[in-house]
This record gives structure tokens, C-alpha cells and sequence, in this order.
């Protein structure tokens, strides 16, 4: 079964005058998000294209 890669779309949204990150949109292409950001009352702020792993092995680690 092969699984169809999605686009990340990184989101804002704006209540009481105030910028907010917004959920993530996963989808086909840039149009297709920007139809699902519209119905969702947010705007696209762009497409992310690289992640990057960080490991910071001097901080101490905490257990809850």
C-alpha cells in the first residue's frame, strides 16, 4: 500500500487584534490548503520544507 506524501502548511489566525499560531494543514497542494485555511478562518503563512533535528545532550532530563 503506498501512501501519498502531503504538504505541511504552517498557519496564523488573528482574535481580538491578537496573532496566534495556527494548526498545521496537511495537504496535495497550495491551493488545497488555502481552500481549507479559508473554511477554517486562518491564513497560510507558508509551506514547511525542512525539519531539523536538535539534540541538546547538556540539558538535564526531566521525568513527570
Amino acid at each position: 500500500m503506498s501512501q501519498k506524501e502531503l504538504k505541511i502548511f504552517i498557519t496564523k489566525f488573528i482574535h481580538d487584534e491578537l496573532e496566534f499560531v495556527g494548526p498545521d494543514i496537511h495537504a496535495d497542494s497550495f491551493e488545497q490548503a488555502e481552500l481549507i485555511a479559508e473554511m477554517q478562518g486562518l491564513i497560510i503563512q507558508g509551506e514547511l520544507t525542512d525539519l531539523i533535528a536538535i539534540n541538546d545532550f547538556s540539558r538535564p532530563k526531566v521525568l513527570h
